[in-house]
């Protein structure tokens, strides 16, 4: 189709990129997603992982990259050398350095795999204790964690702990989306305002949920994220209707 868009997915802490599952079921046909996957058994850093999404961005469309969580600092990487064809970057429940108030930099060393073999447990039992769609959605993260070797994981932590991308934010040249979780345990409302304070034409869209946005409110994101598309189009003809499952 002449007015397709690609939307170029990045994963979260897992990087397998399955828990954009429940998110696909309401994209429009003219946005394409691409999913990307890092290795799972190759503990890359940034630096690394960003020649993995460079190499995934499509030849014969235009694209927005959205980044997860871990994958925030990527997209604005991966924006930092501005492609011609990048109409817009997503950011998810992310951050832009270290966001952890509470856990300084300098403790990155003490992110080793043994800790992320009792991940999946925690997992386990935050979906024992959990009801309806949050359930499933522990399940399916539990899954897609204990697919992934905990050296890997451990290392990705270690990466979070250290990056900064304050100088990609501000030097990003495409529109920003940043979808907020309120309900956010994990990554706190400073990151946002972090972000805002060095960027000040991000738009905020607040979601009412924990910090899998994509993942509880499917549809919600979905429409934020539509609606994001069409205002970076150039032709302004083009309608992106939600395609319920």
């Amino acid at each position: 189709m002449k007015n397709d868009i690609s939307l170029i997915l990045l994963p979260g802490l897992d990087g397998t990129g399955d828990l954009f599952r429940p998110f696909l079921e309401f994209l429009p046909e003219n946005i394409k997603p691409v999913i990307v996957s890092y290795p799972k058994d190759i503990p890359y850093g940034y630096d690394e992982l960003k020649q993995v999404v460079m190499a995934s961005l499509p030849e014969d469309s235009n694209f927005i990259i959205l980044g997860e969580s871990f994958s925030g600092p990527l997209a604005l990487m991966a924006a930092d050398d501005k492609p011609d064809a990048l109409k817009g970057i997503i950011l998810c429940a992310t951050f832009v350095r270290n966001p952890f108030r509470l856990i300084p930099s300098w403790l990155s060393s003490l992110s080793v795999s043994p800790v992320y073999y009792l991940w999946p447990m925690t997992i386990k039992v935050r979906a024992w204790f959990s009801g309806g769609k949050y359930k499933d959605i522990f399940k399916m993260a539990l899954n897609a964690v204990k697919s992934v070797n905990p050296e890997v994981i451990a290392n990705r932590v270690k990466a979070i702990l250290k990056v900064n991308v304050e100088k990609e934010l501000k030097d990003c040249r495409v529109p920003i989306l940043y979808l907020t979780s309120t309900k956010d345990h994990l990554i706190k409302e400073h990151n946002i305002k972090n972000i805002k304070k060095i960027k000040k034409d991000v738009q905020e869209i607040k979601i009412d949920t924990l910090h899998f946005v994509l993942q509880l409110e499917p549809e919600k994101s979905a429409k934020e994220i539509i609606k994001f598309i069409e205002s970076t189009a150039k032709d302004k003809s083009i309608t992106m209707e939600v395609r319920l499952p």
